[in-house]
């Protein structure tokens, strides 16, 4: 066993949310963003970044 082991639940979070939320790109770099647990949660947008960038 290492003396130096951590449980980083900020990764268990990240991947969370990464598998709940999805991007849908709909053409001429248009984006919907989506809940699969919530279908009727979505936003429309013509800018995307990645949750690391905002940060």
């Amino acid at each position: 066993m290492s003396t130096n082991a951590t449980d980083d639940t900020n990764d268990a979070a990240m991947d969370e949310s990464a598998r709940r939320y999805a991007e849908l790109n709909i053409g001429d770099e248009e984006f919907v963003i989506y809940d699969r647990e919530n279908h009727q949660a979505w936003i429309q947008s013509t800018v995307s970044l990645h949750v690391d960038e905002l940060r």
